[in-house]
């Protein structure tokens, strides 16, 4: 008989679908934001969560401090924990919801969803995405500034060898 099972398979054994979650939140912890398929986001996400929530239990209670501390590095290297409590001290008066998914277009090459994971309370990393939003806006005015003055000038030139 066919019992409820909590989770996804993602066409892996066990030891390397949790494999597979420690190194998916590695990379979120280091680079903030990861693109993947939204399966593994999915399953990513109530990992992640958990594993913050040590991290600010960690940092408000002194008495659990230890035992969080090696919660967190059965999942996550040392350089992770470190700015996993990074994160932990931007996000600890949320009450949860610590990620977000977005979901993108599919993959062309096999049709699979693609999403990706962030850290919701991620000033620094949201205010670096508008400050590049601002650049690449700025930098194809310039763009577009240039290549109307060189067509001009090559426009000229062709008239004035054909003159």
């Amino acid at each position: 008989m066919k019992k409820r099972r909590k989770g996804r398979i993602l066409s892996r054994k066990r030891d390397q679908r949790k494999a597979l979650l420690k190194t998916l939140l590695t990379s979120l912890v280091e680079q903030g934001s990861i693109k993947t398929t939204l399966a593994k986001a999915k399953e990513l996400r109530p990992f992640a969560e958990r594993n913050l929530t040590h991290a600010i239990k960690a940092i408000h209670q002194p008495e659990l401090k230890v035992a969080k501390i090696r919660l967190l590095k059965r999942s996550l290297p040392e350089k992770a924990i470190k700015s996993l409590f990074q994160i932990a001290d931007r996000s600890k008066k949320r009450m949860g919801g610590y990620t977000r998914i977005i979901k993108l277009t599919p993959r062309l090459s096999d049709h699979a969803e693609q999403a990706i994971i962030e850290w919701v309370d991620d000033q620094k990393q949201e205010a670096d995405r508008t400050v590049s939003k601002k650049k690449g806006k700025a930098e194809q005015v310039k763009n577009d500034k240039k290549g109307k003055q060189g067509r001009k000038t090559i426009t000229n030139d062709k008239q004035s060898k054909e003159d």
